[in-house]
């Protein structure tokens, strides 16, 4: 979540403060001189209390959510990378507790956007199970139990959580993420060699099915079409070759985190002058949302 150092200054104050005195009676002159800024640059950044407490939990889970993806990106083997993720998600859930536990005692509740927060985070927390489980066993292998196993790892996280949060019980962090990872051990070994699955993976509620796995598919369907009719076409050797190299930059492209539009319309440009292929690239860029050159 990116924002400026002020804007950064602000939250973490709001964040401290609700902490320790609770929202309700945290004013906004508390905040900013917390923060070292006047209150008129607090208005700056938001239009009232609610719209900044509704942004202080963007950022907690936005900055809980990069540690894990750090973590990720180390190419750890998955078995110690769940671990350190988990790990980390307690200290960081452990620093921040008394934030959490304001929340819940003065049950805060702001119409839309922490509703759409709460529902981004359940969604996102089970992409994450699903996403290191799978790494961890294999995704056809672990297929028929994926489910089941994706449920129980997340009902004994939330319970440590619970009893780490409410009834402030401490363990070590690091042990932990190592100890549940081998309690997921235990179980997935235990449902292959005796039992069926319990949860089939197409029970799953829509809202779980991540819009961006749908997508994906969907895109890389539609440059597979896209390279096979290019393959098709009796073009001269040399412009195959620029366009198969092009494809090699759209695909990398495609591939970071956050590709740039301004980039991918450049690209495609060399496609869609090829009328055999305009459909697939209209296709294309409706689904990556970019407008196509003349």
């Amino acid at each position: 979540m990116l924002m400026n150092e002020k804007k950064r200054n602000l939250i973490q104050a709001g964040m401290k403060l609700f902490a320790s005195k609770g929202y309700h009676r945290t004013s906004v002159q508390e905040i900013t001189s917390e923060a070292g800024v006047s209150k008129g640059a607090f208005y700056l950044y938001f239009q009232s209390k609610e719209e900044f407490i509704a942004v202080a939990y963007q950022y907690f889970y936005s900055q809980m959510k990069e540690k894990m993806e750090q973590v990720r990106k180390e190419n750890l083997k998955p078995r110690e990378s769940f671990a350190i993720q988990i790990a980390n998600w307690f200290q960081y859930v452990y620093e921040h507790r008394d934030f959490l536990i304001m929340h819940l005692e003065e049950q805060i509740t702001i119409a839309g956007s922490l509703e759409k927060l709460a529902t981004e985070i359940k969604v996102d927390n089970y992409h994450w199970l699903r996403g290191n489980i799978e790494n961890l066993y294999g995704a056809s292998q672990i297929q028929p139990f994926l489910m089941d196993a994706v449920i129980q790892m997340d009902g004994m996280l939330h319970s440590y959580l619970k009893w780490m949060i409410f009834e402030g019980v401490e363990f070590d962090f690091k042990k932990g993420g190592k100890f549940l990872v081998q309690r997921l051990d235990n179980l997935v070994t235990g449902m292959m060699e005796k039992e069926s699955a319990l949860f089939s993976p197409n029970q799953v509620p829509t809202i779980y099915v991540h819009t961006k796995d749908s997508d994906a598919k969907k895109l890389n369907g539609l440059l597979v079409e896209l390279k096979e009719k290019i393959q098709s076409m009796n073009l001269p050797a040399s412009k195959m070759n620029e366009l198969q190299e092009v494809m090699q930059v759209i695909e990398g492209e495609l591939a970071k985190d956050e590709c740039q539009p301004v980039v991918l319309k450049g690209l495609f440009a060399h496609y869609n002058q090829f009328p055999e292929v305009q459909k697939e690239c209209q296709e294309l860029a409706k689904l990556l949302k970019i407008t196509l050159l003349p």
